[in-house]
This record gives C-alpha cells, structure tokens and sequence, in this order.
C-alpha cells in the first residue's frame, strides 16, 4: 500500500485524503513536503524552534484546506502559498525577511549551466551562505526572494510571477535574471581573490 502511495502524483494523492479520508496517504504528503516547509518556515524566521512549530501549524493548514484545494494548481506552489502568507502572519514582516534569513541553495536546473555549476561548486565548498549574506546587501530583498526561489526551490518564473504578485511574466524574469548577474559577480570576484 504504501509504494502505490508513493507512485502516485500530488494530486492523486490529496484526491484519496479527501475522499477516502486515509492517514496511509496523509502520512505519504507530510513526508514528501515536510522538508520544503520547515527549510521555508526557517528561511523566513531564523529560528529552528519556531520553523518547527511554524511546520505544525502549515500542516493542520494544509490538511484543513485540502477539500478546497483546486486541482488546476500545481501543488507545491499552493503549498508555498500557504507556508508564506502563514509565516508572514506570524512573523509580521514581508519581503526583508529574506535578505540575512536563507539557508543552502540546494541547486536547480536551469538556463545557464555554467552559472549553476559555480553555484554548486559554492555549494559543495560550504561558501553559498556567506554569499547569500554578501548578496543581501547588493540584491533588492525582491531580487534575493527571486533568485531562492526560481534557483534552489525550484519554482518557475510563472509561479514566482504568482507568489510575489508582479505585474506580469516579464517583472519576475527581470528580478531573476538581476538577481543572477549579481550573484555570479560575486562568484566571479571569489574566484579571483582565490586564483591571487
């Protein structure tokens, strides 16, 4: 029973919790997004206790919202949805929460591999925080929400569109791509500084 849970999408799954009312399949979507909530939880507040208990909270949110969940959606950015409106409620701040609040990139694929290897080989060195840090202090707080998000959560540009409210496409693409052009300047000056 449990590897059918685990073979199923998403979707499939929150269609079985609310009509069958199974725990089986309430236990699989806890263990499939329980990481993403509490590093989102953390990434906003800083504090492990608090994301823990932040966590508890998304969850009875997420299991309480399920009936209404619409399935043209894609799940996990409902799920984000959730997560930061939550965390902003309680936290009673937005987007500056970002700038000296994020933890590891976890690497993405994306457009420009060259850029992503250097981000992973920052990764892998242990250097993306303190990188992160730097980048807070020449990034927009939009710009670094951006770059997370798109880069080490996976989201699309269409979805960052959505959870940061832009205008169109075109803004979150903006904020991404400035966003990319600052962080690899920092990658490139720690190359240097490495090679002298």
């Amino acid at each position: 029973m449990k590897q059918d849970l685990q073979a199923l999408t998403d979707h499939d799954l929150v269609e079985v919790i609310v009509q069958q009312r199974s725990d089986a399949a309430s236990a699989e979507l806890f263990h499939r997004y329980r990481k993403k909530v509490y590093l989102w939880s953390f990434n906003m507040t800083h504090d492990r206790e608090e994301a823990v208990d932040l966590t508890q909270e998304i969850f009875i949110r997420i299991f309480r919202g399920l009936p209404g969940f619409d399935s043209r959606a894609r799940f996990s950015t409902w799920v984000f949805s959730i997560t930061r409106n939550h965390c902003l409620s309680v936290i009673g701040t937005k987007k500056e929460q970002w700038r000296k609040r994020l933890t590891l990139l976890d690497g993405h694929e994306g457009e420009d591999r060259t850029f992503l290897d250097h981000l992973h080989q920052a990764e892998v060195a242990g250097e993306v925080e303190r990188l992160l840090g730097a980048a807070a202090e020449i990034m927009k707080s939009e710009e670094l929400e951006a770059f997370v998000l798109h880069f080490r959560d996976g989201f699309t540009v269409k979805d960052i569109t959505n959870l940061l409210g832009c205008t169109n496409s075109s803004g979150a693409r903006t904020l991404i791509q400035n966003a990319q052009r600052k962080f690899k300047k920092l990658i490139e000056r720690k190359e240097r500084c490495r090679e002298s």
